[in-house]
C-alpha cells in the first residue's frame, strides 16, 4: 500500500501564520513513512511501527492545522453572510465583550 497525498497544495491548506509549521509537518509525515517502509524492508517490524507512530502524530496535528482554517473560512462566511443582510457586525462583536 503507498500513501499519496492527492495534492501537497491541499496538505497545506492552512491559515499564512500556520504555514510553516503546516509544511514542515508534511516533511515530517514523508520522513517517518520512508523510515517505516525502510525498517519494514529490513524485516524490523518493531522500527516500522515506531515511525508510523510518529507519522500518525505529525498527520494529526497537521489535521488540527487544516481544521482551524476551516473554521477560520465558515466564520468568514458567516461575517459575510451578516454583512449581506445589513448587520453591523462591530456592534454584535461588541456585545460578546
Amino acid at each position: 500500500m503507498t500513501f499519496h497525498l492527492h495534492n501537497r497544495q491541499d496538505a497545506l491548506n492552512v491559515l499564512p501564520g500556520d504555514m510553516k509549521l503546516a509544511a514542515q509537518l508534511l516533511d515530517c509525515c514523508d520522513y517517518c513513512l520512508a523510515r517505516a517502509r525502510a525498517a519494514q524492508f529490513g524485516r524490523d517490524l518493531n522500527e516500522a511501527e515506531k515511525w508510523v507512530k510518529e507519522f500518525l502524530r505529525c498527520k494529526r496535528d497537521l489535521d488540527k492545522l487544516i481544521e482551524r482554517k476551516k473554521d477560520h473560512d465558515k466564520l468568514v462566511q458567516i461575517v459575510e453572510e451578516m454583512q449581506r443582510m445589513g448587520i453591523d457586525v462591530s456592534i454584535v462583536a461588541r456585545m460578546g465583550e
